[in-house]
């Protein structure tokens, strides 16, 4: 099924959040997925908009941020 205007909105500025989270720690992608323990492709995806992660991806993506997971949610950094 095919995302809503609102969902791409949504999956955008989230990904947008982790990518200013992790250039502000001049963290590379393949840092940030080593980290977290998951694969590169998925953060690029997860940082373009393209997926909707799961929860438990989020999570280990807040740890390895060392980031609260709100700052993750956040709707209006963008």
């Amino acid at each position: 099924m095919p995302l809503s205007e609102i969902e791409k909105e949504l999956l955008e500025k989230f990904g947008n959040n982790i990518r200013k989270i992790r250039l502000a720690k001049k963290w590379s992608m393949e840092h940030l997925a080593n980290k977290a323990e998951i694969e590169l492709s998925q953060v690029y995806r997860i940082e373009k908009g393209k997926i909707n992660t799961k929860l438990t991806t989020i999570v280990l993506l807040s740890k390895a941020l060392e980031v609260d997971l709100a700052d993750l949610l956040k709707n209006d950094i963008v």
